[in-house]
């Protein structure tokens, strides 16, 4: 099957933003990025197609509202400094896609999970019920890892996996991870399709992670790309300065690094 013929088949578009796309945003406190988001996703519905986002931030939100309020930047925040600073950011999060939302006439709906949602049974029996109901009344879930109380045992571990896991949910979903790299490089060269994930191909993705309390970075999302992969979704990995890209994406235009197999 070729790319054309696996985006028109899409019904569901899930957008996982990372924190270094919006830590730029986070750190002026600027709502325009995420108006766009509420734009774009309006567009997706308007072409039939039903939209989730799973989104970091938090803790760039607590980092902002901490050096606010009481001037403090944790630049090497332990763990339950983290904790806390997610606790602190993830109402103002929540609270950004809501507002930015409304102005499109969207509501923005926040759900919190961790590992144990999907290695329980009726969690995940509830989590795809309750996410296919909001989808019905059109409303946008915005998910992200409940970082207050997950701890090693119940991490799902980032959200490029979170997202991926999202994904294979709905079968008929293409999932864009957007990023502050236009893909995946080998060698100083964008690779435009991934078709498999060899050894090799892990060697070029490095160990950087995204910063601004990013907990991922290349290897996360190939490791997102393998679960698409293996179960016969689509995927792609983008630059998510310009959200506009998605409609790029959609359109299976040459941008970023597809994945997918034959």
């Amino acid at each position: 099957m070729t790319r054309d013929d696996k985006l028109k088949k899409i019904t569901h578009v899930v957008l996982k933003f990372g924190t270094g796309v919006l830590t730029e945003h986070i750190e002026k406190r600027s709502n325009a990025y995420f108006r766009a988001i509420a734009k774009e996703c309006l567009h997706l519905q308007k072409i039939g197609k039903k939209v989730i986002i799973v989104s970091s931030g938090a803790v760039g939100f607590g980092r902002a509202i901490l050096k606010e309020r009481n001037r403090l930047t944790l630049p090497k925040a332990s763990v339950s400094e983290k904790q806390a600073l997610a606790s602190l950011g993830q109402s103002l999060l929540i609270d950004t896609y809501r507002t930015s939302f409304a102005k499109q006439r969207l509501a923005a709906a926040q759900v919190l999970l961790t590992r144990t949602d999907f290695e329980n049974k009726l969690h995940l029996q509830n989590l795809k019920a309750t996410l296919g109901q909001l989808l019905d009344w059109g409303a946008v879930p915005v998910i992200n890892e409940n970082d207050t109380i997950a701890n090693e045992e119940i991490r799902v571990g980032d959200n490029d996996n979170l997202s991926a896991d999202i994904a294979l949910l709905f079968p008929r979903s293409l999932l864009i991870l957007l990023t502050t790299v236009d893909g995946f490089y080998e060698n100083h060269s964008r690779v435009g399709v991934i078709r498999r994930i060899t050894a090799e191909t892990k060697k070029h993705a490095g160990d950087a992670v995204e910063g601004g309390g990013g907990t991922g970075g290349m290897i996360t999302k190939l490791q997102a790309g393998e679960k698409i992969l293996k179960a016969g979704q689509i995927m792609s990995i983008a630059s998510g300065k310009d959200i506009r890209i998605v409609r790029k994406i959609l359109a299976g235009e040459d941008v970023g690094t597809w994945f997918y197999g034959e």
